[in-house]
């Protein structure tokens, strides 16, 4: 009997996979083609056994981008069999952004589709890597071909994950901008993620009772929560339905389709499904969780009006670096918060100008966190010293505060605040004001440079389909609502959209950079 500290991911894997074997583990919406979890395993296995013939050991990393499809994660659960650490790329990518994330994790296999694999390839040759480049789609450099290959054919129950030092071989390596907003990759070990999954099954109330619910993934690869439900939801013995997000109606037609019971989806999305309520129909949904950006509460109450009666919708506070939350939902807690300190962590509030633990209540800090998370920015050891502290702390780069109860509420990003006059402006505090005006169908607040007051406060407005409002009439909603130090100093600007992360968060330094030298009203 091995060992249960030696146990890893792949392992978790194998388990779950063997112990309902004909049960569907994933649909492809795309096609209706189903997977069981017999089917899943094989493939993975035979990937695995290829992978070693190939000559790939514990620690060597795998790179992987592509679209959510049957194909998407047998490379990810091979890897794992294998002691692979994953390192996942989104797959909208190009060549430059490629290039800066194959520089940090020097990948010894990579997984692309075809439309991507020009600027693959060419990031691999101007590194000067030594780099098997596969695609999921027909062709030479098919996964398929490498199967074909170097598959030794043994039987599938001889096969044995492999066996490796678990403190020195990474299980994921997620790309993140964090809070400097460079791209690095945050290291996370096998026994971080197997404490999360067991931890995540009990706080989101799931169980393993039945074979038949369908779970919607729409997360893209390199969100950690597709790389999390991929294990997660066939130890749930839930259907995990594959598809991407970059299609409302696709998305809208596939949960009339399905009647999926469970999703995690951006804020984004969710004001999408809201935006367009009269199509949507959600009521198969018992358990949402949404991710991405601050969520308010006039949103929430549309949104829960599309769903189950008893449907729980996941408020809790956590990013990448904490492998998911590590403040847990409170549903008897007050309106807006994001949840109380989950018991594996240790958390504090830290004045970011003073450097001081912030102890009262109702007084924001930047949120510093230590527990189950990542443990370093994989090769980037200068990253990896400016975002930790001498005992260990990791520094979010966002504000929070807590109330009496210590229940946290989300304020925003540490580099978003705005200082006006020398005074502290939220962004996020006047975003849910100009919000709540019917015209307006997505904002985002920053601070342009003033040589007097330091930065203005300026609105990047997008105004719903056949809306308008003037920019007075913004300003004049801002000031009935807020002190004077949070009037739109800086005046506002209407955009067609705003630009965005893939995780649904605006790209504030982009927006920036657009709206600097427009002429604002």
């Amino acid at each position: 009997m091995m060992n249960s500290a030696n146990r890893h991911l792949g392992h978790l894997v194998l388990d779950c996979m063997q112990r309902n074997p004909d049960s569907i583990c994933q649909i492809d919406a795309a096609t209706g083609q189903e997977e069981s979890n017999a089917s899943v395993l094989n493939r993975s296995i035979r990937l695995a056994r290829c992978f070693r013939k190939f000559g790939l050991k514990p620690g060597d990393v795998l790179s992987l981008a592509g679209r959510n499809h049957l194909d998407l994660h047998i490379p990810y659960y091979a890897a794992l069999l294998n002691g692979l650490p994953v390192s996942a790329v989104d797959p909208s990518f190009k060549y430059s952004e490629i290039k800066t994330l194959f520089a940090l994790s020097r990948p010894r296999v990579a997984f692309c589709q075809k439309e991507t694999y020009v600027d693959q390839a060419k990031a691999i040759k101007s590194l000067g890597l030594d780099t098997k480049l596969l695609t999921f789609d027909d062709g030479e450099n098919s996964m398929q071909k490498f199967i074909e290959e170097y598959d030794t054919d043994e039987p599938i129950d001889d096969f044995k994950p492999s066996e490796f030092d678990l403190d020195k071989v990474y299980a994921l390596l997620i790309s993140t901008s964090g809070t400097s907003g460079k791209q690095k990759l945050a290291a996370i070990k096998h026994n971080v993620l197997i404490n999360k999954f067991n931890q995540y099954i009990v706080l989101f109330r799931f169980d393993d009772s039945g074979s038949n619910k369908i779970s919607l993934n729409v997360s893209p690869v390199n969100w950690i929560s597709g790389l999390f439900f991929a294990i997660a939801l066939p130890m749930m013995k839930h259907i995990k339905l594959q598809t991407s997000s970059d299609n409302l109606d696709h998305i809208i037609n596939v949960i009339k389709k399905y009647k999926p019971i469970s999703t995690l989806i951006s804020t984004s999305m969710m004001t999408s499904f809201v935006s367009r309520k009269e199509h949507v129909d959600l009521k198969s949904f018992r358990n949402v969780t949404v991710t991405g950006a601050k969520i308010y509460r006039d949103m929430i109450t549309e949104f829960r009006a599309l769903l189950h009666k008893d449907a729980i919708i996941t408020e809790a506070y956590g990013m990448t670096e904490t492998v998911g939350p590590c403040l847990g939902p409170n549903p008897m807690g007050p309106d807006g918060t994001c949840g109380k300190r989950m018991p594996s962590y240790q958390i504090k509030l830290v004045d970011p100008d003073t450097g001081k633990e912030v102890t009262e209540a109702n007084t924001p800090g930047e949120l510093w966190v230590k527990g189950e998370m990542f443990s370093e920015f994989y090769n980037d050891s200068d990253e990896t010293k400016n975002t930790f502290t001498e005992d260990g702390y990791y520094k979010t780069g966002d504000l929070l505060y807590r109330d009496e109860n210590d229940n946290f509420f989300y304020v925003d990003r540490l580099k978003s605040l705005i200082k006006y006059k020398n005074f502290h402006v939220f962004p996020a505090e006047i975003e849910g004001v100009i919000r709540t005006h019917p015209a307006v169908r997505a904002v985002c607040v920053c601070g342009v440079p003033h040589p007097y007051d330091g930065q203005q406060v300026v609105a990047s407005v997008v105004l719903r389909e056949n809306s308008h409002v003037t920019a007075q009439e913004i300003k004049d909603l801002v000031a009935s609502k807020l002190s004077k130090t949070k009037e739109l100093s800086g005046g506002v600007v209407f955009l067609d959209e705003l630009p965005m992360t893939s995780t649904g968060k605006v790209l504030r330094a982009k927006l920036l950079d657009i709206i600097i030298d427009l002429p604002r009203q």
